[in-house]
């Protein structure tokens, strides 16, 4: 089985945490939590190959560090179009499987991805991992490559479940303590922070200030202030 990791470009990854980071801490946090998920892959029996698909010129010499491949994402196919083109390269090379991880897990462990092999079925076969809300798909396995189409976005889980359906598949969905956690909004921040596991990523928070700096804010922010109102019967 091939692992596909789809990268975004650093500098326009995790918008929706400006409120708590800035672009250099986003950019480093991004690369952190990446390599994360890039060594417990490598860490992973029978995982044959990793491929990441990114734009990202830092993603070449991260992929070095654990021996995995790069392909450039073509643009303007977003995230479903680089998916897709690293399924299409695995099929092309005789991969039986392939699965699909996003980079921003940051609490991912060999042990849960081999956990997603032991459940993943012979083909065809679809097993998902779902994000915290059960929507999402944080992680995707597909025997063959191409079994279904990729549609990632929201409610992409129902929404491959469904593709596997109209395939004749049941697909097998999993419901992951360490990889449920995809980091996109300051409250995934305090999540995060609040595992005892976390690899470079909670290293990055920690070393950097920026987790003592969240705890203070979370302490020192007033709670909103409810106003009661009484509405007197008028004559």
């Amino acid at each position: 089985m091939w692992a596909i990791v789809p990268i975004k470009q650093f500098q326009f990854a995790k918008a929706r945490l400006a409120p708590a980071l800035d672009p250099g801490q986003r950019r480093d946090l991004m690369r952190a939590m990446a390599m994360d998920v890039l060594e417990s892959l490598a860490a992973t029996p029978g995982i044959e190959r990793i491929l990441v698909v990114s734009r990202e010129p830092e993603v070449t010499a991260l992929a070095a560090e654990v021996g995995a491949s790069v392909l450039l994402e073509e643009e303007g196919g977003g995230l479903n179009g680089a998916v897709a083109q690293g399924a299409q390269l695995a099929l092309e090379a005789g991969a039986c499987g392939i699965l699909v991880v996003h980079g921003d897990l940051p609490l991912a462990t060999s042990a849960a991805f081999s956990a997603i092999i032991a459940a993943h079925c012979a083909a065809p076969a679809v097993t998902l991992v779902t994000d915290a809300e059960g929507q999402g798909s944080n992680c995707l396995a597909c025997s063959p490559p191409d079994a279904i189409p990729f549609l990632f976005g929201r409610q992409s889980c129902p929404a491959h479940v469904a593709a596997a359906r109209a395939k004749g598949i049941d697909a097998v969905v999993i419901r992951s303590p360490t990889l449920s956690l995809d980091v996109d909004s300051p409250a995934d921040l305090e999540a995060l922070l609040a595992c005892e596991h976390g690899g470079r990523s909670v290293a990055f928070l920690r070393s950097s200030g920026i987790a003592s700096r969240l705890a203070l804010e979370s302490v020192t922010t007033p709670a909103p202030v409810q106003v009661s109102r009484s509405i007197e019967g008028s004559a």
